[in-house]
């Protein structure tokens, strides 16, 4: 600021320096004068020393001061009368409901993962990879069969039929019903919520007109609608029951506003077809046999096996914290039920490898028969007495090998990949197997090139026998194959597939991975 003629009794040099006092202090303190004849208003001089020495602001000091005759006096205190009756507004405390943010694209984004334009896509895989894991509890050969139109979608498995007390429970959004959340195994549905979220996607799509799910398993077909109870501000549903006569589970999701949202123009970011998704599927598990629209895709090896959602999970998969989550999970469900209470040695019995008498002695000790509430401290767990109890469970038993998880195979690669188009002496498989962070994994790889070089790229990378929706899951793969240079109009084949107890999602609708 170069230096002006002011008057320094000028109200409007006053205003000037209150709205940027810090020039002005910079101009002093560089030994720049800014009033004619260097003197410095004595109004001025205590802020000024209070700001060289602590830089504090100006404006509070000049504040107590008058700094001007025109200032306004200060009014003088003027009694408050009192309000007549019928003038004071006594307030209500109103409750709303938080079940209807469930209902919001907002959530259902962050629970499914992915853009609108994929939620049927990622729906219909829920629905797949939830009745994969109850048939291969059953010890035969799973078959999964798909209808999609333009105005419904549905699932029917031979498994043995979602019990009836999940499907009433799934209707209630203030609590999440999962039996995968606690154990550390690998399994395939990942959402832990499906349910919840098949009801409430189409009603946010279309809250008009959102059409209905229907569930039939173990006798009884459930008819489920939401409609909006707009003065309690949240969604009412409506569940209607009938006979239902056939065996395993079947999910019909009847929604016409929620189909069209596949439909998308987009070549960059658009959903795969439920025909690519299926073929995913076949990619995976040899042993499953597909049906989408009266199309079968037959099992190319139906005695294959792999670790099932009923073996006895790992103790080595588990650290104290993860253990401390399954401990805290039976307690809460037993201080619910009000009886059942599990025994220590009850719990040691349910992991791979203590199932025998003696171990389960020899690592309970005195406290055998003891419930689990041993370690419950002031409304927490005890963390060191468990991981006593956690290093003594697996001095008496063996680590899992990476195999049990289940090797896919170079056959069934190569036989998959032969019957896409690939050229059989270009194909190649590899496997890597070992252990991250304590936790085994299996990595298998299948690339060829295409017989027909006018074909785009084939990429479909799968977690625990479920095909991922959209791009690599994890940065390392997505940077391995831009290191590759592997292009989407390329003519490849290029498969992907790692299983591990658990993955660490990143994100709620568990998309992401970090490897």
């Amino acid at each position: 600021m170069a230096k002006k003629d002011l008057n320094i009794n000028s109200k409007d040099w006053i205003d000037s320096f209150f709205k940027n006092p810090d020039k002005y202090f910079e101009m002093i303190f560089e030994g720049e004068g800014i009033f004619d004849g260097g003197s410095i208003p004595k109004i001025f001089e205590e802020a000024i020393e209070n700001q060289k020495r602590s830089r504090e602001s100006l404006i509070p000091e000049i504040q107590k001061k008058e700094i001007s005759p025109e200032a306004p006096p200060i009014p003088a205190k003027s009694k408050i009368k009192p309000k007549k009756p019928g003038q004071v507004l006594n307030r209500e405390t109103f409750e709303t409901s938080r079940i209807l943010e469930y209902f919001s694209e907002k959530e259902l984004r962050a629970q499914i993962g992915h853009d609108k334009n994929f939620w049927p896509v990622a729906l219909l895989r829920e629905l797949i990879d939830n009745s994969l894991d109850a048939c291969e509890n059953t010890g035969i050969s799973p078959v999964i069969e798909v209808e999609a139109t333009d105005k419904y979608i549905s699932v029917a498995d031979n498994g043995p039929g979602i019990p009836i007390d999940i499907i009433k429970k799934s209707q209630d959004y203030l609590f999440r019903i999962s039996d995968k959340a606690y154990y550390i195994s690998p399994t395939r549905g990942q959402m832990g919520n499906a349910l919840k979220v098949i009801y409430a996607a189409p009603f946010v799509v279309n809250p008009e007109d959102p059409g209905y799910v229907e569930i039939g398993s173990s006798g009884q077909l459930h008819h489920i609608s939401i409609t909006l109870d707009r003065l309690a501000g949240e969604p009412v549903i409506t569940d209607s029951v009938s006979e239902f006569v056939k065996n395993g589970t079947f999910v019909k999701i009847n929604s016409s506003c929620l189909i069209d949202l596949s439909k998308s123009d987009e070549f960059y970011n658009s959903p795969p077809g439920m025909e690519e998704l299926i073929q995913g599927y076949t990619a995976f598990n040899p042993h499953v046999t597909f049906i989408l629209n009266g199309k079968e895709y037959p099992a190319t090896d139906p005695g294959w096996q792999k670790w099932t959602t009923d073996s006895p999970t790992s103790i080595h998969w588990y650290n104290v914290e993860t253990l401390s989550d399954l401990v805290a999970g039976y307690l809460v469900k037993e201080r619910a039920n009000g009886h059942n209470k599990k025994t220590v040695r009850e719990f040691v019995s349910e992991f791979r490898g203590l199932s025998g008498t003696a171990k389960q002695k020899k690592v309970t000790g005195d406290y055998s028969r003891e419930d689990l509430s041993i370690f419950e401290r002031e409304g927490d767990i005890d963390r060191q007495a468990l991981e006593m109890l956690l290093n003594k469970m697996k001095d008496e038993c063996n680590e899992p090998k990476p195999g049990v998880l289940g090797i896919i195979g170079k056959e069934h690669f190569t036989n998959w990949i032969l019957c896409q188009g690939g050229a059989e002496p270009s194909i190649k498989y590899i496997k890597k197997q070992g252990y991250d962070n304590g936790l085994p994994y299996l990595l298998e790889i299948g690339f060829a090139v295409k017989e027909d070089n006018t074909k785009n790229r084939t990429q479909i990378t799968g977690l625990n026998w479920s095909p991922v929706i959209g791009e690599p899951p994890d940065p390392s793969l997505r940077q391995a194959i831009q290191d590759a240079n592997i292009k989407r109009t390329d003519p490849v084949i290029f498969l992907t597939h790692i299983s591990r107890p658990r993955f660490e999602f990143m994100d709620r609708g568990k998309t992401k991975i970090e490897l």
